[in-house]
């Protein structure tokens, strides 16, 4: 089957965190990829950001919208609400907003997993073939430590999980709500993101003294961007890509455990198969 990549160009596309490192660059490329609406929703706003995306914005397509994470599905309802007013539809959603500073793990939890649930769903309502929409896609964006968890950062490395698997389980859905959905787990990348981490389990605890001595390679904010566009044009539903070091690649993750309903599907293939080949013995 021959792939199929997704065009950037004339597209609508909603990122949420593009002030912040990954997704400023992330920002940068899509202007350049000729994006028809670029609409940043971040928690404040950045003067300085926002200049440097207007010097290379000659089409004026990047705006902004003051949003927070935490606010509740009802506020995140009436952001997006206002986005397909100005938009008429989304065609991308990018849930890059993160923080992992363990201090409060309330609050990683609702920025990090209740908050990206509620834009995913808000969204995937408004893309949804079965409910009018034209479909769509969310880039989720995770963590390699929703791969192989970080013992500094028990909390964030559970949100970062937690949404690698929910996107997953949605992704099943495609077929019906013509809606891609996939993760990208970025490594460690040199942003304010890492040097915030400060608390663990109640004591000061400064990440970058914590790895001091250990093998600990980066990568930068615009070498993690360039691949998290190059996975969004790759459009591949359901996967998992990983962008470490500059390098993107796809993470095979297994499953261990088989539904019902699948296991009987695979048991009547396992059955056909073996008439077959008595009829042919």
């Amino acid at each position: 089957m021959e792939e199929v990549k997704l065009d950037l160009s004339g597209k609508n596309i909603v990122i949420i965190g593009g002030f912040g490192g990954i997704g400023f660059e992330t920002c940068k490329l899509l202007i350049q990829k000729g994006v028809a609406n670029l609409m940043i929703l971040h928690k404040t706003w950045n003067e300085s950001a926002s200049k440097e995306l207007r010097s290379i914005d000659a089409a004026g397509v990047c705006q902004y919208m003051e949003f927070d994470l935490t606010c509740g599905l009802e506020k995140t309802r009436q952001v997006f609400a206002q986005i397909m007013e100005k938009f008429g539809s989304i065609d991308v959603l990018i849930n890059g907003a993160g923080i992992c500073d363990e201090q409060d793990f309330s609050i990683i939890i609702a920025v990090n997993f209740t908050g990206t649930i509620n834009t995913t769903l808000v969204a995937y309502d408004l893309m949804d073939k079965s409910r009018g929409g034209k479909g769509g896609v969310v880039v989720n964006i995770s963590s390699v430590a929703a791969l192989t968890p970080f013992p500094v950062l028990p909390v964030y490395s559970a949100t970062k999980g937690g949404i690698l698997n929910f996107t997953r389980a949605l992704a099943h859905l495609e077929p019906k709500t013509g809606i891609t959905l996939y993760s990208i787990c970025p490594g460690i990348t040199d942003t304010k993101h890492w040097e915030q981490v400060r608390h663990f389990q109640g004591r000061e605890l400064c990440f970058k003294e914590k790895m001091r001595g250990r093998p600990f390679s980066t990568q930068t904010p615009m070498a993690c961007a360039a691949n998290v566009v190059k996975a969004i044009e790759a459009h591949k539903n359901g996967v998992t890509w990983m962008c470490d070091l500059g390098q993107l690649k796809l993470v095979e993750i297994k499953n261990f455990w088989t539904p019902p309903h699948h296991r009987q599907e695979h048991e009547q293939q396992d059955e056909q198969q073996q008439n077959q080949e008595n009829e042919q013995s």
